[in-house]
């Protein structure tokens, strides 16, 4: 393949599609990364604002679930269209084109006066950030080899974890400093800036090129082999059942937890999700390394991250922990670690599937996980406000909802322990 061209610069070769492939391929990696970065900083945003939407636009917990759990929702319904156009007319377009949305969503958001706007903005940030990861994962087909994948899955939801990070103490501070509302105005013009940046700069393959010759079956096909495979369904339940969870415990209502129950300060609060995400970071790469090139496994990286979920989780419901900043560090670092190796999920459903059909499988998937999302963090703003009685939540409340979450963990396990695998 052609070198990059002397007498023009770097961007014009990558406009081009031109230049060495192991270049051209970081470059593809990295704006994929930052647009999933966009996607988790807008999944989780919430938990740290949560006192100032409750108090802006009069939500009950109840409702703040509600309002959390629709980018989730809608995030879910979006996979159903979007593993055919992945797989028909390209991840570059289909990427672009749902963040544009996405930045108008956040525009909205942050100009809502009531639940309804809020609403209506929470629903296209779900829309708008649905194809940054899977589209992501179908660029890395044809990028980067199939040995690489779990590793780079698991590489960019560690980037990505940049996003809830940003979504904690930065936020707090940024929230602190201008209001919520100019924060997510600003932080929604970026947004549409990194979705032409990407469609300028992005191909499908070397040279636009995908390495599958094969032609993607019909649309009635693909819909029959997924369905008709069992480990496609005990997947995409333990994935509702682990995501879930997590989103809930990550996303929203451990920082509430943090402030009513422990009694920290919003920024102490954010401190220590910071460093539940640092464990995320850690955790997602790690557990792809060591199913790539370790234990040549699927399965027993997943259900090691199940079992760790659900004793720290145990640890936290029960607040073992609340009295003590250093373990309570300690025990959000290691729920943020083990959720990791929820991300070879993704690599163990595309072995199972044709080649052809990566983006469908990849999606398939993705519906349960976000679907998971949202029932949860629905279902736990539900529980927390029936048995607060309507008043303050206090830590009775938080463990039966935290509890809720380690009963579903243990389902999942109970559920992954039956997969099999086939590793390339």
């Amino acid at each position: 393949m052609p070198a990059l061209s002397w007498g023009k610069g770097v961007a014009e070769d990558l406009l081009e599609g031109r230049g060495s492939p192991p270049l051209r391929r970081w470059v593809v990696f990295c704006l994929c990364a930052v647009l999933f970065i966009c996607s988790q900083f807008y999944r989780v945003s919430n938990a740290i604002i949560a006192p100032q939407l409750q108090r802006d636009l009069g939500l009950s917990p109840e409702s703040l679930g509600l309002l959390t759990a629709l980018f989730f929702y809608t995030f879910a319904l979006v996979q159903l269209p979007l593993g055919p156009c992945l797989d028909r007319i390209g991840a570059r377009r289909s990427m672009a084109a749902l963040t544009i949305v996405g930045s108008v969503g956040a525009w909205i958001f942050a100009s809502a006066r009531a639940l309804e706007g809020a609403a209506l903005g929470r629903v296209l940030l779900g829309a708008g950030m649905a194809a940054n990861l899977m589209g992501s994962m179908k660029l890395f087909t044809t990028w980067f080899s199939p040995r690489e994948f779990a590793t780079l899955s698991g590489l960019i939801i560690a980037l990505g974890t940049v996003g809830n990070m940003v979504a904690a103490t930065p936020l707090a501070l940024l929230v602190e400093a201008f209001g919520w509302r100019w924060s997510f105005a600003t932080i929604g013009g970026f947004t549409a800036l990194l979705a032409i940046l990407f469609y300028v700069l992005v191909r499908e393959g070397p040279y636009g090129i995908s390495r599958q010759e094969e032609m993607a079956p019909s649309l009635g096909e693909m819909a029959r082999t997924l369905l008709g495979r069992r480990e496609y369904w005990i997947i995409s339940l333990s994935t509702f059942l682990r995501y879930g969870i997590f989103v809930a415990i990550q996303g929203l209502w451990v920082g509430p937890y943090l402030m009513e129950v422990v009694g920290l300060s919003a920024v102490q609060a954010g401190n220590l999700l910071l460093i539940l995400n640092v464990g995320l970071i850690i955790g997602s790469p790690l557990s792809g390394w060591i199913s790539d090139r370790v234990l040549s496994s699927r399965k027993k990286v997943v259900m090691a991250g199940l079992v760790g979920m659900a004793l720290s989780l145990l640890v936290l419901a029960m607040g073992w922990a609340s009295g003590n900043t250093p373990l309570l560090a300690g025990v959000l670092f290691t729920f943020g670690l083990s959720s990791g190796a929820g991300i070879v999920m993704y690599a163990h459903i595309k072995e199972l599937m044709p080649g052809a059909m990566t983006g469908v499988a990849l999606t398939g998937v993705n519906l349960f996980t976000m679907l998971g999302g949202g029932f949860f963090l629905h279902l736990m703003g539900w529980a927390l406000e029936r048995l607060s009685g309507g008043g303050p939540v206090g830590p009775e409340a938080y463990r039966a909802a935290f509890l809720i979450g380690v009963a579903g963990l243990v389902v999942a396990f109970s559920l992954y322990i039956r997969t099999r695998e086939e590793y390339p």
